[in-house]
């Protein structure tokens, strides 16, 4: 049974592989513009500047993506391991501003899990998150793994059981809304990465 791979956004790579595609079509544009002589010399210090914003950003990105995933394996190779149950979900909107200094809202999701685990720690439920997706639209199970880091505070979930397609009913009673959401917020970033590598092919061929 195909079992989708949904992670908390703070894992995610999206928003690196965007803007390394963003710089791979700026300095090909720049290149070719060198290559023609229709670049100057300030105007190239300045786009070669330029094109280091980009590249910072998705380096800091993609390290911290990295840096998150690794505490995950960690925690899950040397950590403590119990059961939990999925008993419901939040939402909040969160606000972020885009390259053109434009504030956007992106809606985040939270899973409350109660650990079944022995001891007096057992029915202690803690909130776990936050995803991009709406994840309890593909939830075919509330039933989950949780293991906490060396330290005890830090949980993470594994064994998230989601189906590849929004499951009715499902686990949770929710509203069109979060799928309408989300779904945008994909289209949007696939249409972002198709733009840029057909301009990328375009400096390319």
């Amino acid at each position: 049974m195909f079992h989708r791979k949904i992670l908390p956004a703070e894992e995610e790579l999206w928003d690196t592989a965007i803007l390394l595609v963003f710089a791979a079509v700026w300095y090909s544009s720049l290149f070719r513009g060198m290559g023609s002589g229709t670049a100057n010399g300030a105007n190239r210090v300045i786009f070669l500047l330029g094109g280091l914003l980009p590249l910072y950003t998705a380096y800091i990105k993609g390290r911290g993506a990295l840096n998150c995933r690794m505490k995950r394996r960690e925690a899950i190779s040397g950590g403590r391991c119990c059961r939990g149950v999925i008993r419901r979900f939040e939402s909040e909107k969160v606000s972020f501003t885009n390259r053109h200094g434009h504030i956007h809202y992106r809606k985040l999701y939270y899973l409350v899990i109660e650990k079944m685990e022995e001891g007096p720690a057992c029915g202690t439920e803690i909130k776990a998150g936050a995803y991009r997706v709406p994840v309890h639209l593909y939830l075919k199970s509330p039933e989950v793994k949780l293991y906490s880091d060396a330290s005890g505070w830090n949980w993470y979930v594994e064994g998230l059981q989601c189906s590849r397609f929004r499951q009715k009913p499902g686990v949770f009673q929710t509203d069109d809304a979060d799928r309408g959401v989300y779904g945008w917020d994909v289209l949007t970033r696939v249409i972002a990465i198709a733009v840029l590598l057909f301009m990328l092919l375009q400096g390319i061929l």
